[in-house]
Formats: C-alpha cells, structure tokens, sequence
C-alpha cells in the first residue's frame, strides 16, 4: 500500500521564540511544511526560509479568525502536494515528543483510508516543563480527500472532524504543547481570547471564566501537575534542541493586542472580564516611553472599581467550584 506523504500546516504570527525549534523537529517527519504568516514584525519569516521544506505563504486577515486561516493552510497544500496526503495541523508551540520519532504508528498515519480523522495526544509542558498536564485525543491530522472545511472562528477544529467522519486514534505519537511554559505569554493570550469572545458575543462571562481565567486555570494546574516523562524531552536536548528553555516577558505580542483593544474600544468594555490581574497602565506607560508612536491608549487605563473586582472574585470562586464537581 502506498504511503502518503506528510504536510504540515502551521500558521504563524510573531512565533519567532520557538519556530526553530519547531522546524528543526518538523522537518524529521514531515515531507513538506505549509506556514501561513500573519504579518509578523519578529524574525519567523527569516527563520522560515531557512528551511528547505518550508513553503512560506501569507495570511492577509488582520483579525482574529482561526477558521479562515486553515482554510487557507489546507487551500495551499491542495495547490502544492496534489493527490493523497496527510495534513497534520500543528501551532508552531506543539513538537513531536522526543520518544515519538521513531513509533511505528507513522506507518498507520500514512496509510490511513482518505477521509479519516486523526486524533493525536497533545500533553501541556508547564512552567517549570519537569511538570505537566496530561492531553487528551485532539483531532490534529487528516487523510485528504479533499472535502470542504468548516469550523469556528475561535477555538475551531484544525482539520475536518465530527461524528460522521472516520476516526483514528494514534496513542503512541504525542506533540507537546509549549505554551504554558512562558506563563507571562500563556496568561496573556488567555486575557486576549477573553477579550475577543466578548467583543463577539460569542460566550458570556460565566463562559469565559471557564475558559480564560488565569487565577481559575492556576488552581486547575494544581490539582493535574504530574512529571513530564524525561524520554519526551531528552532526546532532542541531545541534539542541541533545547525545550526546557523558553524566555518569557510581559512585553508580548498578546499584551500589546490587547492594548489596541483598549484603544478602540475602552477598557470599560472588558471591566467583566478577568484580565485586571496585570499591570496594563504600567505597561503602557512603558511601551511610550520606549517608543512615543506606540499604539496604546492615549490616556490613564483604570481598572474597575473595587466593586466591581469583588464581584468578580467571587463569581470565579463560584466558577471554580462547579467545574471541580
């Protein structure tokens, strides 16, 4: 039986803290690479380039919009690698676990029947990464057969999936979610997501402290932590890939976005969300003195009133307790 070839669709915005490391490992595995860029001002363009399997496309969409983005990752690899292949759509943070390399289960990944969904195990590397929390299947690969991919604009399904399509899962291959081992990025992409649900609409509050609450998502951690296996890792420290290190700053991307939210439309928008845990006139006063032109609100960011913040610890409180049910 013929063996599909392998391609990876990942899309990119300022990823340049982990995307060589990323491409390193990807590119043992993987036949060819598909980034979609989103006008990052960082060095992962320059980085990419580096990388014979890389084929470098752009991403024009200045919003938020998970769903338009991997159509156009799966778009561009029905253009570059026609005929049957696997899509394997991964974020730039999520590498193949070291003692994966080698399974034999890469062999039922290629042979997979076109049209079938495979769902890989995808554990979060926590900070410090000696820690983490155990992934469940998530849906991040599919045997092409070219059917039409539809989804969400947050929180969407990578490739096609749902209760009709046929479903394989494949225990042995993990990918590693780096995420959280930058707490300062992880909390404020969640402040972020937050931020965009309720300009959406799309969750109410309650919701969104379920989702996005870094003080809910802290307790959480300490009741799953567990050691991460050393085989995940070692074999790539080996090799000069270094996992364990990942520089963390409140000066991010994902702070910065969230401080042209405020300038678009008020922090008194966001005063039910829980993001007031951070620093953010500290910040911006920060970001103008280093640079004058920097787009952040032209005035003082005050956060809510304590009213407010006690209603809003305690509906976390609440939140807490009914997820721990």
């Amino acid at each position: 039986m013929q063996l599909s070839p392998i391609v990876v669709l990942t899309p990119v915005q300022n990823e340049a803290w982990i995307l060589e490391k990323f491409l390193s490992v990807t590119s043992q595995f993987a036949d060819t690479i598909i980034v979609a860029d989103q006008q990052s001002t960082d060095a992962s363009r320059k980085i990419c380039r580096r990388f014979p399997k890389v084929i470098l496309i752009d991403n024009p969409n200045r919003d938020y919009n998970e769903l338009s983005r991997q159509q156009l990752l799966i778009a561009a690899a029905r253009e570059h690698v026609p005929g049957p292949k696997i899509l394997l759509a991964l974020d730039a943070d999520e590498i193949l676990a070291a003692d994966s390399l080698a399974s034999p289960a890469w062999l039922d990944v290629r042979r997979a029947p076109p049209g079938t969904t495979l769902y890989f195990h995808k554990p979060d590397l926590l900070s410090p990464p000696t820690l983490c929390r155990p992934g469940g299947a998530f849906p991040l690969g599919y045997s092409d057969d070219g059917r039409h991919h539809d989804g969400l604009f947050i929180h969407s399904p990578r490739v096609p999936a749902g209760e009709t399509i046929p479903r394989l899962e494949v225990p042995d291959i993990r990918f590693l979610h780096l995420a959280m081992t930058r707490p300062e990025e992880f909390f404020a992409r969640q402040r972020l997501y937050s931020a965009i649900e309720n300009l959406k609409n799309s969750k109410t509050v309650f919701q969104r402290l379920a989702y996005y609450s870094p003080w809910i998502i802290q307790q959480r951690l300490k009741v799953v932590a567990q050691r991460t296996p050393t085989s995940w890792w070692e074999g790539w420290q080996r090799s000069g890939i270094d996992l364990l290190a990942s520089p963390s700053s409140v000066d991010n991307h994902f702070n910065r976005e969230l401080l042209k939210l405020f300038d678009r439309h008020g922090e008194s928008r966001f005063c039910w969300d829980d993001i007031w845990d951070f620093d953010w006139e500290g910040l911006r006063l920060a970001l103008l003195a280093a640079d004058p032109l920097a787009v952040v609100p032209p005035n003082e960011i005050r956060r809510p009133g304590k009213l407010r913040r006690y209603i809003l610890t305690v509906l976390r409180q609440v939140r807490l307790r009914l997820m721990s049910r």
